[in-house]
């Protein structure tokens, strides 16, 4: 008969009776992945998926919202691509409201203080979209000025980016948006700026689209474009490549220029007063110094212009009047030499 084991109480338990196993476990050998090369019967996009997707999509943009989302969401010109792209209103009102805050890595709680001392601005409302509208317009129109240089004192215009773009030129190849029958985005290029009205005229690729005058704001160079530090215009400095910049060598003073003093348009000219300026002054963007200089030069090419052309006519004429003293000559002596004949 079988040994029984007396009861063992609910408060003790049989673990201590258990061998425990100390050896670890056994650990599989690596097998070497040996790299596969990529071969034409390995599993590739079904083509036929592709082509499904790509036809469901085109259709899509084909409907007149979609089509318009798309322009909303991913257009934008070259003279508001910095306007929207840079920093959210919510950033700029917390430089304004907070500039000691360095950081942005705050708690949820952090967060919610500054939110509630900022305050909750209306939105979607038609007086917050009239007020962006103008806003908008407003830095539109700085932009323009600061791209034609017709900027005096650059402090009132904090609100813009640290680099506005430079004025699309005539041959660039854009993308523009077509109003009218055939809405939409269209490519061609610039054929004509027009810097009064803010608009540039584009003859587009597609047959059929013709020539169009479209506004600067919906208009977007196809190839990445120069922008230009707004730092640059405080110094008075024409922002120009370097090796398109003229030397700037130490010239004469202005004031001892007899050019000047004898030439009927400068004398008299309004501009002179502000030609004889210091060193620093600039006149359209250029150094005055450079501008004297420049004319003295135009002067004195003029000047040896038509000593040259005066020099030609004397020439010309001597060279006429010689070959009809010879042409009398030569008949002279043909005739004298008929009478000694005819005599004997």
């Amino acid at each position: 008969m079988p040994f029984r084991n007396s009861k063992r109480s609910r408060l003790f338990s049989d673990e201590d009776d258990r061998q425990i196993n100390t050896r670890s476990p056994k650990r599989n050998q690596r097998v070497a992945m040996v790299p596969q090369k990529f071969t034409a019967t390995m599993s590739t996009p079904d083509k036929k998926a592709s082509q499904k997707i790509g036809f469901r999509l085109r259709n899509l943009l084909k409907l007149p919202k979609a089509h318009k989302w798309c322009i909303y969401e991913w257009f934008y010109s070259n003279i508001d691509k910095p306007l929207f792209e840079g920093d959210n209103d919510f950033c700029v009102c917390l430089k304004e409201s907070f500039p000691n805050l360095k950081t942005r890595k705050l708690t949820r709680v952090e967060w919610g203080k500054i939110r509630r001392l900022m305050g909750k601005p209306r939105r979607c409302s038609s007086a917050f979209f009239e007020e962006e509208r103008s806003a908008l317009k407003q830095k539109r129109q700085k932009i323009r000025l600061l791209q034609q240089r017709k900027v005096a004192d650059v402090s009132q215009f904090k609100d813009l980016p640290d680099e506005i773009p430079l004025p699309l030129v005539i041959g660039t190849k854009v993308t523009a948006r077509l109003r009218g029958v055939h809405d939409g985005l269209f490519t061609g290029q610039i054929d004509a700026v027009d810097t009064l009205n803010a608009t540039y005229r584009v003859t587009f690729d597609r047959t059929g689209l013709g020539t169009h005058t479209i506004p600067d704001y919906e208009v977007l160079s196809n190839e990445p474009h120069e922008t230009m530090p707004i730092a640059a215009l405080g110094q008075k400095q024409r922002p120009s490549r370097f090796f398109m910049t003229p030397p700037r060598l130490h010239y004469t003073p202005p004031l001892q220029s007899p050019i000047i003093d004898n030439d009927p348009l400068l004398g008299q000219s309004p501009w002179r007063s502000k030609i004889s300026g210091s060193d620093t002054e600039t006149l359209g963007g250029f150094p005055v110094e450079f501008l004297i200089q420049v004319t003295r030069l135009s002067k004195i090419l003029m000047i040896h212009q038509g000593t040259y052309q005066e020099h030609q006519g004397h020439e010309h004429r001597s060279r006429n009047t010689g070959n009809h003293i010879a042409c009398q000559s030569a008949l002279d002596s043909r005739g004298d030499l008929r009478q000694s004949v005819s005599g004997t």
